[in-house]
């Protein structure tokens, strides 16, 4: 009988046979630890689905399950898919994507079932630990990156053993030496990574920018509208908002306001932010203060600066209340450098419409605070703005981080005249309402006052001001004078001004807010050092610092004869101990040993050859020998990949002789 054979009709291939289950169970840890940072950023049902995709590979490893067919996981992932783009509204952003890459990545592992799929679970991780800093760029991750890699180049190693090894490790123990090896190709690479940091040309501004869709890390912080509750809410967050390297000495801190949106309009309970006016001029005089300040992640578009900046730094634009606006929004770490000018006058002029709308009030609310402020008006309106302050001063207010809620209409009759406990924003928004209701134009500012100087690693000090440092002022307009800073909870609470947040609260309040001494404290201002000088050196080494840290250098500009006689150094000081590596390998005394049996068969073993290959051909062409080779092969495997530590002299002198026996 003849069988037809068709060339389209193949035979089935056989299955794989199954990977050993320590091996995987490891790369597949390795995975899990690279997928790690982005769980918590994922929707609840995503991050329990991505753990049980990998808790089922974990399974069906160590049960021998049949893996589920490919057609399966394809509708599960269009499904799941689909998931993700009614949670995130989109996958071109970063968190759509990066959620869409981890699920595909877990889809992945159930459809693998060959050593080179194993091969591209580790390419994988190394993505998606790159992919971490999409996030977040600061040391921590850095770190946690570092781990991954370990891991990941460990499983690396394991996969790269010959196969009888590779079928042999079936303790979790196999993995102690992988990961010693890891650690070493990690140490190798080193040299050349922090020359290639230092030297490798760096682009005048990114390359490109993702679009960050609903990012999780940022911290929001200050907002385009006020209501009361809203600055005292942000006084329990203790996270960095910015930070401020001055050259020379600190401001004082009565100077240290940082501006934030300033709010002009005003519907009786919130105070919201409108279109500034252009063409507002700014004057100063006095002591200019030059500062580097790093700003974290926020996802406003405003800057924070000391009032008044002189000139705008590259990328931003200043408005015409003097606010620094970031076009398209603070979405990374990002730094300026500055120069502020403390002591100014701006707005000397107003318009009949800017006096309308900074002196409007809805009708028909306060009424005691409307007849408290009408009772100055017969003053000047420099004496109207010190009557309020005297009020403030003596009407029994306290300040408080947790105010009783004003729900009523009438809030700041409320404040005033029956509960008299309030925050800076309640403070700042009844005393606009009251300069208003006296016929001078007002505004609340808001920003950060203050910070906490750190000079804990003996370096050069700066400033941490964190989100409990949010405050909020008023700016009254004064004829030949402009906009004038006034802080009313000044008033009611002068050390909040002069001692920080802390200082201005109960001590019970203040107790979780004090920086204080003792180790904690003191490791924590040690450890923001360590931030912020990755901020300067790494995150922040951008062209201009690499082309100043050349010049200090003698090497030049970027592309210069010296430059490029120095990068052409350090590669190759960079690769020498890889280079000095290869060379040890070249006379390594175990290989070495290996390659005597080949001069004692009379069978040289070719330098391109494995010792497995030479074991097999050894067998064919001698096949007396061939029980002596497969054991001198065999201890030679051992000793070179197996568990056991490091190659002794004892051993090394025990091989050579079984070799030559």
């Amino acid at each position: 009988m003849t069988t037809l054979k068709l060339p389209f009709l193949r035979p089935r291939a056989a299955p794989p046979a199954p990977l050993p289950p320590a091996p995987l169970l490891l790369t597949l840890g390795a995975l899990a630890l690279s997928m790690g940072p982005y769980l918590p950023r994922f929707p609840l049902w995503l991050g329990a689905l991505v753990l049980a995709l990998l808790a089922g590979r974990a399974l069906i490893s160590l049960r021998g399950l049949k893996q589920p067919p490919s057609w399966t996981l394809v509708v599960a992932a269009l499904l799941i898919g689909r998931g993700i783009v009614v949670a995130y509204s989109t996958l071109a952003g970063r968190d759509g994507g990066t959620a869409l890459l981890v699920l595909l990545v877990a889809l992945k592992t159930l459809e693998s079932g060959r050593r080179r799929d194993l091969l591209l679970w580790v390419l994988l991780g190394y993505f998606l630990t790159a992919s971490q800093f999409f996030f977040d760029q600061n040391s921590g991750v850095a770190l946690y990156a570092l781990l991954c890699a370990l891991a990941l180049t460990a499983a690396l190693t394991l996969w790269a053993r010959p196969a009888p090894l590779l079928a042999a490790s079936t303790s979790p123990r196999a993995a102690l030496p992988a990961l010693r090896q890891s650690g070493r190709l990690l140490l190798q690479a080193l040299p050349l990574t922090l020359a290639l940091f230092v030297l490798f040309p760096r682009p005048d501004g990114p390359l490109w920018q993702m679009p960050v869709v609903g990012g999780s890390s940022s911290k929001t912080g200050l907002s385009d509208s006020v209501t009361p509750g809203s600055v005292s809410s942000l006084a329990q967050d203790d996270s960095v908002a910015f930070r401020a390297t001055f050259q020379g000495q600190t401001p004082p801190q009565a100077d240290l306001y940082w501006r934030g949106p300033v709010l002009e309009g005003f519907d009786g309970r919130r105070w919201r932010a409108l279109p500034p006016v252009s063409g507002v001029q700014a004057s100063g005089s006095g002591r200019a203060w030059r500062y580097r300040l790093t700003l974290e992640s926020s996802g406003q578009p405003w800057g924070l600066a000391l009032d008044v900046p002189t000139r705008p730094p590259d990328g931003t634009v200043i408005s015409g209340n003097l606010q620094l606006i970031v076009p398209g929004g603070v979405n990374t770490r990002r730094q300026f450098d500055l120069e502020s000018l403390t002591s100014f006058r701006y707005g000397l002029l107003l318009s009949p419409d800017q006096v309308e709308r900074d002196t409007y009030l809805p009708a028909g609310s306060n009424p005691r605070a409307r007849a408290l402020a009408a009772s100055w008006t017969r003053l000047p309106p420099e004496a109207r703005v010190a009557a309020a302050y005297r009020f403030f001063q003596t009407d029994g207010l306290s300040y408080t981080l947790t105010p009783p809620l004003l729900d009523s209409p009438d809030a700041v009759d409320e404040l005033l005249y029956s509960s008299k406990q309030g925050f800076c924003e309640h403070f700042a928004s009844s005393f606009a309402y009251l300069m208003r209701a006296a016929g001078v134009p007002a505004r609340l500012v808001t920003g950060y006052l203050g910070g906490v100087l750190n000079n804990a690693a003996g370096g050069s000090p700066y400033l941490i001001v964190r989100q409990a440092d949010a405050h909020a002022w008023v700016e009254v307009w004064l004829s030949g004078r402009g906009w004038v800073r006034v802080d009313p909870t000044g008033a009611v609470s002068p050390s909040r001004l002069s001692g920080g947040l802390a200082a201005a609260l109960p001590q019970s309040a203040a107790a979780s807010l004090e920086r204080g001494e003792g180790w904690l404290p003191a490791l924590r201002l040690r450890l923001d050092a360590f931030q912020n000088a990755w901020n300067e050196w790494v995150i922040g080494y951008d062209f201009s610092r690499q082309q100043g840290l050349l010049s200090r250098l003698g090497l030049g500009e970027v592309g210069g004869a010296r430059y490029a006689v120095a990068l052409a150094l350090l590669l190759v000081l960079g690769l020498l101990p890889t280079l000095l590596l290869r060379a040890r390998r070249r006379g390594d005394p175990l290989l070495l040993a290996y390659r005597e049996l080949g001069q004692c068969l009379r069978l040289p073993m070719d330098e391109t050859e494995t010792p497995l290959d030479y074991a097999r051909r050894a067998a064919a062409a001698r096949p007396q020998q061939a029980e002596r080779v497969g054991a001198v092969t065999r201890e030679y495997l051992d000793l070179r990949y197996g568990p056991a530590p490091a190659l002794t002299p004892a051993q090394l002198r025990a091989f050579r002789r079984r070799v030559r026996g």
